[in-house]
């Protein structure tokens, strides 16, 4: 009835789910909560700069850094969903540039670059380049009439500062989490 081979639901194409997945996902899921928590609560009242920073877009570009393009799309989508349905705007903007970059960061650090903070600080800097046009896009979009230095005077350059000055929370909080689950590189005999 169905030619060649079927797969599986849930099974993956390089081998099985083991615990190990299982746990460190969850582990990854958890932490993800907390840092939209502390973007909800504490980040909202509390305002770097004027502006409430996007934690969340750097814990993207960490989770891509420490597990590769797949986890870090994967993160990205669910991470810009979750913040747009906390958010309350109505408008589904954020899990395609959070997924793209996810992706793209995750890519190039297995492939390019060795894993670094270094490499995190470039990532970074590329996540608050998407949130900026995002910003952009979204107040192009949403607003009737603006002026384009007040905008990026009031809204988009607060923003980046205070999304540059509390990136390294995300990433530390998950740093744990990768380090308990890397893969440990085979000795030589």
């Amino acid at each position: 009835m169905f030619p060649g081979r079927a797969t599986v639901v849930g099974e993956k194409m390089r081998g099985d789910v083991t615990l190990r997945d299982i746990v460190k996902y969850t582990l990854y899921s958890l932490t993800m909560l907390l840092i939209i928590l502390m973007k909800t609560t504490f980040f909202a009242r509390f305002r770097l700069f004027g502006a409430s920073p996007d934690i969340i877009i750097a814990a993207v570009a960490a989770v891509a850094l420490f597990e590769g393009a797949q986890a870090g799309a994967v993160y990205g989508a669910i991470a810009g969903y979750a913040v747009d349905a906390l958010g309350g705007t109505g408008v589904m903007l954020l899990p395609l540039p959070y997924m793209l970059l996810g992706y793209i960061c995750g890519a190039v650090a297995t492939d390019y670059y060795k894993r670094s903070w270094f490499l995190f600080l470039i990532f970074d800097a590329c996540a608050l380049v998407v949130r900026a046009v995002t910003t952009l896009f979204y107040i192009m979009f949403t607003w009737h009439g603006f002026d384009l230095s007040v905008i990026l005077g009031d809204v988009i350059v607060p923003e980046l500062l205070a999304t540059a000055a509390a990136s390294p929370i995300p990433a530390l909080l998950l740093l744990p989490v990768f380090l308990i689950f890397r893969k440990k590189k085979p000795e030589l005999d």
